[in-house]
């Protein structure tokens, strides 16, 4: 498990919010956004626009598409703390049924190598005008009551990855993002497809969490 974190918070800080960007690692990020996003300039110069609702990645962001390419997804990355989920290890998502209208799911995950599983029931929505599929889910309560449940697509290539937006979650000002990797990953690094479009839209906490590791092992499905 890795992670990276911004820079001391003595230095000049360029943002507040519930996390705080500094210049020393708002100079790196903005290299490696540069370095990342260079050979994807037909998107058109929009590093300042959320992806979320811009219309050139509509494409990318069919919810029920982007969750038919593998019964099972692991968490791969985030880009927030995580408080009350920190004991957790391989995280993995379990797809039991989907259409068109929605998506039934269990979550399983190990602390102190004794597997949870949890079960949620999801609906698909569309989340602006001008789109003719659905980009987002609001999934069912659980007995954990603090769990995010509004969810939208904001990239999928539809072969290995996709990047979820957690819009409820306001310490984080609608930036929180999820990646999924398909199981089982080519490897243990996020898929390069996905990279891009994760520098561009999940970068400002400077927070780069990778929950993912090698001996991750599928679970015993129910």
């Amino acid at each position: 498990e890795s992670s990276e974190h911004c820079g001391e918070t003595r230095e000049k800080k360029v943002f507040k919010a519930d996390f705080v960007i500094t210049m020393p690692c708002l100079i790196a990020k903005t290299a490696v956004l540069l370095a990342v996003t260079l050979p994807f300039m037909e998107i058109g110069a929009q590093e300042e626009t959320r992806i979320d609702e811009e219309p050139d990645y509509f494409n990318h962001q069919d919810v029920y598409k982007a969750f038919n390419i593998s019964k099972g997804f692991w968490l791969h990355t985030q880009n927030f703390n995580r408080d009350k989920t920190s004991e957790r290890r391989c995280t993995y998502f379990q797809i039991q049924d989907i259409d068109k209208d929605g998506m039934n799911y269990t979550s399983y995950y190990l602390i102190n190598n004794t597997r949870y599983n949890m079960t949620y029931y999801s609906k698909f929505n569309i989340t602006s005008a001008g789109r003719n599929k659905s980009n987002g889910f609001y999934a069912s309560n659980t007995s954990e009551i603090w769990h995010p449940r509004d969810y939208r697509v904001i990239y999928s290539d539809y072969n290995s990855c996709v990047i979820l937006r957690v819009y409820d979650f306001p310490r984080m000002n609608g930036y929180a993002c999820m990646v999924l990797v398909n199981d089982p990953p080519a490897n243990i690094s996020m898929p390069s497809k996905c990279e891009p479009a994760y520098a561009i839209a999940c970068n400002l906490t400077c927070i780069t969490e990778q929950i993912y590791e090698s001996n991750c092992t599928t679970p015993e499905l129910l």
